[in-house]
């Protein structure tokens, strides 16, 4: 509920906030995200949700393959090492147009924490229309 800066190091490491850090008992489950230049980020837990569900999809629709193949596929577990840091392997980090020493963005949604790039992010957020034009009663959500 927050969104947090930090710089991807040499290695394609990167610190994982603290506010954020203390929900993941050590270890992140990293994945794209259906929102191109996204990453996710989950719990354990959340993620084998996320598995359970892929499990009950018929595996002759093509759709429901292709997101498992991008969804389950491209997941992987990352420990938190003794300094707060993950290492998020190149192909991910290449998936959401991040190199080596560039900022990028925590973005903590609750339910589930979305990494980008810091220029992504702010060119989204420009283009963005403005909030009160958004209508969020169709989802359910009044009184902001």
């Amino acid at each position: 509920m927050a969104r947090y800066m930090h710089v991807v190091d040499s290695k394609g490491r990167v610190i994982v906030p603290s506010k954020i850090r203390d929900r993941f008992d050590g270890v992140l489950i990293v994945t794209v995200s259906l929102d191109k230049g996204y990453l996710n980020v989950y719990t354990k837990s959340q993620f084998d949700k996320i598995l359970e569900q892929f499990s009950e999809l018929q595996t002759s629709e093509v759709e429901a393959r292709l997101f498992r193949r991008q969804i389950i596929g491209e997941a992987v577990e990352c420990e938190l090492d003794g300094q707060g840091r993950i290492s998020i392997p190149n192909h991910l980090w290449e998936r959401v147009f991040v190199s080596k020493g560039e900022e990028i963005c925590f973005i903590d949604v609750y339910s589930s924490v979305e990494i980008c790039s810091k220029e992504f992010y702010e060119k989204e957020q420009s283009e963005a229309d403005s909030l009160s034009e958004l209508d969020l009663s169709a989802y359910g959500i009044r009184g902001l």
